[in-house]
């Protein structure tokens, strides 16, 4: 009877290893999106966040010079799909991306940057308004905001931040190009975390948007020509 309980005990045992040794592997093999969104015990569902993509700067004061009697619309767009949804995506691989599994941001940031650009501009008070593109408004100058990257660079982590816009001011009256540009910055983050991904992209946005409004104003206050 004692080999046949200690038989029990054994081959209860072997089944449970087995069983907590693939469970450890599964744990150990979860991507990156599962570790960045924060410490995961067992048993515990943790909570998705939701981040929103902002502009630190301090506002925008009203630029020097004379303002220009135009109406510019802003618009947002996106390259691809997952950059034109709430997804907020790293890579350890080049040309490959990875969604966060509990993080997302509040909105789609193609929207988001073409509204704080606006922000920006209105703030500066050179044109005669600033509106979005959707807006029931007749514009005289559109800026057309390309979202082309924003992702977590995670390939030496703890990474860094990645944003790249190209930007098109367009003169809709005179059905012409006024100028084109393309507007990359990078920020290290300080740890591996949804949220300091988070923090190093409005870093990175709040200078891009110091460069893109300068340039901006800069073709305003050119000469007509």
């Amino acid at each position: 009877m004692s080999h046949a309980a200690s038989g029990r005990r054994t081959g209860g045992r072997a089944p449970r290893s087995a069983a907590r040794r693939r469970l450890l592997g599964a744990f150990a093999a979860a991507p990156l999106a599962g570790a960045l969104a924060g410490c995961v015990g067992l048993g515990e569902a943790p909570a998705h966040v939701y981040y929103e993509l902002d502009d630190l700067g301090g506002g925008t004061p009203p630029a020097a010079g004379a303002r220009v009697e135009h109406t510019l619309l802003v618009a947002g767009s996106a390259v691809n799909g997952l950059l034109d949804s709430t997804a907020l995506a790293f890579s350890r691989a080049a040309g490959a991306r990875q969604q966060y599994q509990f993080a997302s941001w509040s909105e789609r940031p193609a929207q988001r940057i073409a509204r704080l650009m606006a922000r920006r501009l209105r703030e500066a008070q050179v044109f005669r308004d600033v509106v979005a593109e959707t807006a029931p408004v007749r514009g005289d100058w559109l800026l057309e905001l390309q979202l082309e990257q924003l992702f977590h660079d995670d390939a030496a982590p703890p990474g860094e931040a990645r944003i790249e816009v190209t930007a098109d001011l367009v003169d809709r009256l005179a059905r012409r190009s006024i100028a084109r540009r393309r507007f990359v910055q990078r920020e290290p983050l300080a740890g591996e975390s949804a949220a300091q991904a988070v923090a190093a992209f409005d870093r990175a946005l709040t200078r891009l948007l110091d460069e893109a409004s300068a340039w901006v104003l800069a073709q305003a206050a050119r000469p007509p020509g």
